[in-house]
């Protein structure tokens, strides 16, 4: 226990007066003063004793003076010390902690303890609820696990990663509000029911700058690094992750090692990667799907070297209806008996992969799928896809090939990934974004600055191809993991679909046809009409949240 400091005040007429200390004994609006606590810079912060009828949960007060229960939460009111901290400033120079108490209203304020103002006498005094029954600090939770004293225990990454998210969440919101956090210690943290956290006090707040924009992150990494006992030389990530590529971190020890690499520079960027972790971890959310699929040979060509699959299940894992589905587009080359014999045997051998590994992680989505395992089925089946294309082109000495596009789809999980230019799109909110990225050479002229987005439609080169399926026996495939939301629409298509239709067009149709079928022939009748240069393939799926009416 801290001790009292000497409450001899100071005074002198050069200095100016200062009021003496507060008493023990002395009633504050019922909180009965103990001990002064601490006094520096001329803030004084006392403990006291709470008034029976005053909720440590929430700071509400009870009508009932012989209440047991709190009449705003249920908790039971029990004794409790708190502290008071003396306003000495006034209200327009009050410092971090009276700053917290107008902070706006959000979930995330539940982290702090609660705060209540009083006033007597002209002065007033911020009540904080410091200790809460049921609650423990993570210093004293690890040390009493530990194997010694010396050497407290670590959590597991399943519990020390919503810990993890708060506090980022935590310190996200004050720093959104021009506050920081100050004091991220093991000791400050309260950990109660739920693995939820809370602070112990709000001494330590204290108005934003760079410099305490710095410390917080600063101390939430070592806070971090200490609750899961993680060295502090932790182990480097590619710097792909580092320069926002499409890698997000799949585990907490990634997330440090993101920060120790620079990775994650704000508040903002800690919650986005502790998210993205933890959204992986969570048991996968079941979704209701509708698919248009169709192709054309188009006004020109004599020959459709398309091929497009939809394979749609509806599972009950566990009495939890799980969606999973392979929606492919393929687009051919080689002419008779080559392109339409090589997309056709793309997509028959992803759907021979993909099938058996769905049946196995839908089974086990109910623990949570990490975008690790629904990306090794992409690429085995891609390879897979890849290798029977090869071996065909082999026996029949030609030189097939096709594209590939596709989206692979286990509840709200979803990995697209593409070879050529084939394209899948995904429409959220009204908005149409590609997420594959064509294996062209046009589009590697637009990447280099040597022609415009907009020449790839015209350039002489724009069918020449980098990439696609047949050529080695070995294949790159570009891979981007989503997570699926109610109303999206992926949308996959060969480039005979938009190179005739421009995607400001194409978004304009998906989402003005009444379902996926209509939208579907819409865009590849249009294609038609502007020219029809080459086969058109499109497949469309809508997911619906699993209470949405169809």
């Amino acid at each position: 226990m801290t001790q009292p400091v000497n409450p001899e005040p100071t005074s002198g007429k050069e200095t100016g007066a200062i009021d003496p200390p507060l008493q023990p004994g002395t009633t504050i609006e019922g909180y009965k003063i103990i001990e002064l606590r601490d006094e520096r810079d001329g803030k004084r912060t006392y403990r006291a004793e709470a008034p029976g009828n005053v909720c440590a949960q929430c700071g509400a007060q009870t009508a009932d003076p012989s209440s047991r229960f709190c009449e705003n939460c249920g908790a039971e009111l029990l004794p409790r010390d708190v502290l008071l901290i003396e306003d000495s400033a006034g209200a327009e120079q009050s410092s971090g902690p009276w700053q917290a108490i107008n902070l706006p209203e959000d979930p995330v304020r539940a982290l702090l303890p609660p705060l209540q103002l009083v006033e007597q006498d002209g002065k007033r005094y911020l009540v904080v609820e410091e200790a809460v029954p049921g609650w423990q600090s993570l210093a004293e939770l690890l040390s009493g696990y530990g194997e010694t004293p010396d050497q407290p225990a670590a959590l597991e990454e399943d519990d020390a990663l919503p810990i993890a998210l708060q506090l980022a969440q935590l310190i996200q919101y004050l720093h959104r509000n021009n506050l920081a956090l100050g004091d991220l210690s093991l000791a400050q943290l309260l950990l109660g029911p739920q693995q939820r956290l809370r602070l112990r006090d709000v001494q330590s707040i204290q108005p934003l700058n760079d410099a305490a924009q710095k410390a917080d992150l600063m101390q939430l990494h070592h806070t971090l690094e200490d609750l899961t006992r993680t060295p502090r030389a932790t182990r480097k990530l590619d710097a792909a992750a580092v320069e926002g590529g499409s890698t997000a971190p799949k585990s907490l020890q990634e997330v440090l090692a993101l920060a120790r690499m620079g990775g994650l520079s704000s508040a903002d960027d800690w919650v986005t990667a502790l998210s993205a972790v933890a959204d992986s971890k969570r048991a996968v959310q079941g979704l209701r799907t509708r698919i248009g699929a169709h192709s054309h040979v188009g006004m020109v060509r004599e020959l459709n070297e398309d091929s497009l699959l939809t394979m749609d299940w509806k599972m009950d894992a566990a009495g939890r209806a799980i969606n999973a589905g392979l929606y492919v587009v393929a687009d051919g080359m080689g002419g008779h008996a080559g392109g339409e014999v090589a997309s056709s045997l793309a997509v028959q051998n992803m759907a021979s992969i993909a099938a058996s590994a769905l049946l196995e992680l839908v089974a086990d989505s109910g623990a949570g799928l990490g975008d690790a395992q629904l990306s090794d089925v992409a690429l085995r089946a891609s390879e897979q896809a890849n290798m029977a294309v090869v071996q065909e082109a082999r026996r029949r000495n030609n030189d097939m090939g096709t594209t590939l596009t596709f989206a692979l789809v286990v509840g709200d999980r979803c990995v697209i990934g593409n070879v050529g230019d084939s394209r899948t799109y995904l429409i959220r909110n009204g908005q149409m974004q590609r997420i594959s990225k064509d294996h062209s050479l046009v589009q590697r002229l637009v990447d280099v600055g040597q022609i415009q987005p907009d020449e790839i439609y015209t350039h002489p080169h724009r069918n020449a191809i980098l990439r696609s399926l047949g050529e080695q026996p070995q294949v790159q495939v570009d891979i981007f993991p989503l997570r699926l939301q109610d109303g999206d629409i992926i949308f996959c298509c060969s480039d005979g679909q938009w190179e005739m239709v421009r995607d400001p067009r194409m978004s304009e149709i998906i989402l003005a046809a009444p379902d996926p079928q209509t939208a579907v022939q819409q865009l590849i009748d249009e294609g038609n009409q502007n020219g029809g240069e080459d086969n058109i393939t499109a497949v469309l799926v809508q997911f619906q949240a699993a209470s949405s009416q169809a």
